[in-house]
This record gives structure tokens, sequence and C-alpha cells, in this order.
């Protein structure tokens, strides 16, 4: 029997990654989307059932435990995907690598819950922090299976796995929310998650680890390759954590349950380019990492196709946040609308770190990413530290302040590594980020002027602000079209390309 772990031969680049990449986008995208309805549908029950404390206290007490994922997953997933040769000595040598990790990981967190309740000033913060420390282990043991995964451009991950794991936690939560357990019932969601997560990753890998394989070697190679992704997501993950932090810590638990629905909120868009994109984008880099030419001209395609989609999901949440909150989460909610707006220019600014990321690890210059994601925590700490005073609002604002110099940063370097000019790669992010600006300016003096959609009724309303996101798409595909009509025409040919793939698998069922 082969090994599931295909060799160097079989990972030379085809004539052509475009459809490849194109085919993961819509199957990776169909999952996405599948698990964020699953997702919304929950949140929307819990949104009823959980208060914003609540959602506060669950945020403060699992801060540590996801710092300890990050650092425990990230390098060697990338190490992984990246690995050329010995590969099942590597994936062996990761195994184990991650099971102490996870297990040493697990210990520290359950140490540091008391430091947690003394911070927050919430001794149920710190309860949570202790019984939640398990969930990294089980986190840390999807890395080898995931990262199998997505070197083959399997997208089980994203089709199967996620929307189980969304699954797993609805059922949870919501039964234990409806019983009045309060934020236990996130932790027992999250548990469950977790867990249907580890056995449908592993059941679908088809790959059993033999340890006898395993080398200290392999595990320094993996390490060495690994650790600045490592320095970088922890660095990623403390930047991350400090709105969660300063809002808990100076505004309250109840602004940070709202600032925890904002960034879900926020999220959306964000997660659709960012997972998405990125989780076909890596293995598609690393194949082409050998070849200068191709790689700079897929990069340049790659970031064409992200910021025309980035920039204007995540800008529409400047005009439509907060009446789309209220509307579906209800009155009480609405800081958490206020919030998500202020964090739209986030959203859009962050793609640009995504495939300087991407591009940076498959070219083999992981060392970028601790510089960049050092640069965030600098500026996220100035910013943040100068508007918490004006709440959940003035943080997202900060946040958002934050990742637009993280992206300039992210393009200069894309620049000075792979060797394409500022103004080429410039060139490509101007058209889409002008055309969504002016898209966004116009909807909100729409919004604010004239509809006001939020106090339309739930009904009524949800179809206004459908129709508004409607008509600023079709303003910013009018703008784009002008400014950048080769973008333009790639993206609809890209669109029509999955309708024509999803039209002929229609035709096929219907055959049989």
């Amino acid at each position: 029997m082969s090994s599931p772990v295909e060799g160097p031969a079989a990972e030379q680049p085809p004539d052509s990654l475009t459809g490849v990449v194109v085919k993961g986008v819509s199957l990776a995208g169909s999952g996405f989307v599948l698990t964020q309805l699953i997702t919304f549908a929950t949140y929307l029950v819990l949104a009823r059932l959980v208060s914003p404390a609540d959602f506060g206290v669950f945020a403060a007490g699992t801060i540590v435990v996801g710092v300890g994922t990050l650092i425990g997953e990230s390098g060697m997933l990338a190490a992984l995907i990246q690995s050329r040769e010995n590969l099942e000595q590597a994936f062996n040598s990761a195994f184990l690598a991650t099971l102490a990790g996870g297990t040493a990981l697990t210990a520290l967190a359950l140490a540091a819950a008391p430091v947690i309740g003394l911070f927050f000033h919430s001794h149920e913060a710190a309860l949570v922090a202790a019984v939640m420390s398990g969930w990294m282990l089980l986190r840390l043991a999807t890395v080898v299976p995931d990262a199998l995964l997505q070197r083959r451009f399997s997208f089980f991950r994203r089709v199967i796995v996620d929307p189980l794991g969304a699954v797993a936690f609805a059922a949870g939560t919501i039964i234990a929310a409806a019983a009045g357990m309060g934020v236990w019932a996130l932790a027992i969601g999250t548990y469950a998650q977790a867990t249907v997560n580890v056995v449908a990753g592993w059941a679908l890998s088809g790959w059993r680890p033999r340890p006898r394989l395993a080398t200290i070697g392999t595990w320094r190679k993996l390490a060495r390759f690994g650790r600045p992704v490592v320095g970088a997501e922890f660095i990623r993950r403390v930047v991350g954590e400090i709105p969660v932090a300063a809002i808990g810590r100076v505004v309250g638990t109840a602004a940070l349950g709202q600032f925890t629905y904002a960034f879900r909120v926020a999220a959306q868009p964000l997660g659709a380019t960012v997972n998405v994109g990125g989780y076909v984008l890596l293995p598609a880099f690393a194949r082409l990492s050998a070849h200068d030419t191709r790689f700079r001209a897929a990069l340049l395609r790659a970031l064409r196709w992200v910021c025309a989609i980035a920039f204007p999901a995540g800008l529409m949440l400047v005009p439509l946040g907060m009446p789309a909150v209220v509307l579906v989460f209800g009155a009480r909610w609405q800081q958490a609308g206020y919030g998500a707006m202020a964090l739209g220019a986030y959203c859009a600014a962050l793609a640009l770190d995504s495939v300087a990321s991407e591009a940076w690890k498959a070219y083999g210059r992981p060392d970028m990413l601790p510089r960049m994601h050092g640069l965030s925590l600098a500026l996220t700490v100035i910013f943040v530290a100068a508007l918490v005073p004006f709440g959940l609002v003035g943080v997202c604002i900060g946040m958002s302040l934050s990742a637009i110099g993280v992206a300039a940063y992210a393009v200069r370097g894309m620049s000075s590594v792979i060797g394409i000019p500022v103004r080429t790669l410039v060139a490509e992010i101007w058209p889409p980020a002008i055309a969504a600006v002016v898209m966004a300016g116009g909807l909100v003096c729409l919004e604010f002027l004239v509809v006001h959609a939020n106090q339309l009724g739930t009904v009524t309303g949800l179809l206004v602000a459908a129709g508004m996101a409607l008509l600023g798409v079709t303003a910013y595909l009018g703008m784009l079209s002008v400014l950048a009509p080769s973008a333009a025409r790639e993206l609809v040919a890209a669109l029509k390309h999955l309708r024509d793939r999803r039209s002929a698998r229609t035709r096929r069922k219907d055959i049989r």
C-alpha cells in the first residue's frame, strides 16, 4: 500500500495551477460558507440565551489558551506544508512534537488560570481558563492531518470537518444555554467542536503515525523553519488579545461581550478571503517557489483577486455593520454594531497581511513574519492605548489604524523579498481600494442620511440592507471596470468559471 504522504515526485507544479486554485477556492469557499451559516444561526440563538457579560467572561478566560494554541500549531503546520523530502519522518516527528507541546501548554495554561482571574477581577474567568486549558491538546492533535489534507489540495477540512465541528458546537452550546448554563454553555460547545474536528480530521487524512520513524534531526529541521512562524504567530495572537485585555480591564466584561460579537461579524469578510484564500495559496505558492517567474506572476494574480474581493467586503461593514447587527441580533447588541463598523478598514487591510504571509512562507522567508507582526504589536499598543478611553468603538478604530500601517509594510516586504517593484504591487491594489472607498462612502450617506434600515423592522430592514449591499456591489464593479478593466474581467471570468463548474456538476447528477 502506498503511503498517504506523497513524495517529491508527485509535487512538481503542473503546467498551470490556476485551475487547481480556482477549484480549491470554490470548494474551500463552499465549506466556509456552510460553516459560517451554521455558526451564524448558532450565534443568532445564543444572542437571546447568553448575555454579553457571559460572552465577555468566556473571552477573558480563553485569552491564554488562544495564544498557546497558535504557538503550538502554526509553525509545525507551515513547516510540514513546505517540506519536500523525508516526508514520513517529518510527519511522524511533527506528530510527537505536537503531542508533547500540547501536553506542556495545557499544563502551563492551567497554572496561569489564577492570574487571569486577578487581571480581569473575575473568579469565574479564572475557572473558565482552568477548564479550557485542555482544549489546546485537542486543537494541536489536528495539526498533522490538517497539513496532510492541505498538501494534497484536499478540501475535506473545509467541506466536511469544519461544518461537522460547527454542528457539534451548535448542538452542545444551544442545549446547555437553554438549560441556563450561561458561560459554561460556550465551554461545552467549544469542547464538542474540538473533539469532532480531531476525530473527523484523522479519519479523512488516512494517515496513521509510526513514531519509530521520528527523528530528532528531522524535528530540528521542522522547528528551524517553524521558529519564526511560531514567533510571528505568538506576536500576532498577543496583538489580537490586546483589545480583549484593554476592554475587559478598562471598560468591563459587558463591553468585552459586545466586542466579541463585533469582531465575529467583522471577521466574516476577513475569514472568507484569509481562511479560504490562505488555505489554497500556501500549498500553491509552495509548488511554485522554485520557479521565480511563475511565482511572481502567481503572487500578482493572487494579490489582484484578494484585493478585489476583500476591500469591498470589508468596507461594506462601514455603512451596514450597525444596522445589520441590530436587525439580526437585537437592540441590546447595538454597540457591537458600531464596533463592526469601526473594524471595516481592519478587515480590508489585513487581506494584504495574509497574502504577504503565505508568499513569504512559501518562498522560504518566514523570518519576515515576526518583523511584520512586531510592527503590528507596536502600532496596536499605541493606537489602542490612545483610544481605549473612547470605549469599544475607540479600540476598534485603533485596530483599523494599526492594520493599515501593517498593510503598507506587507507591500514593502513583498517587494524587497520577492523582487517585485513596489509600483507594480501598488498598481494591483489602488483600483479596488479606491472603488471600495467610494462605494462605502456612498452607502454611508444613503444609510445614515436617508434610509436608517435598523429602524424599519426586522424583515423590512434586512431586505433594505440587502438591497443596499447589492447596490454597493454593482457600483463597486462598475468603478473597478473603469479603473482596472483587466482585473474586473478576470474577476468576472473566475466567477463564470465557478458557475460553469457547478452547472456541469448539476447536469452530471441529472444524467445519473
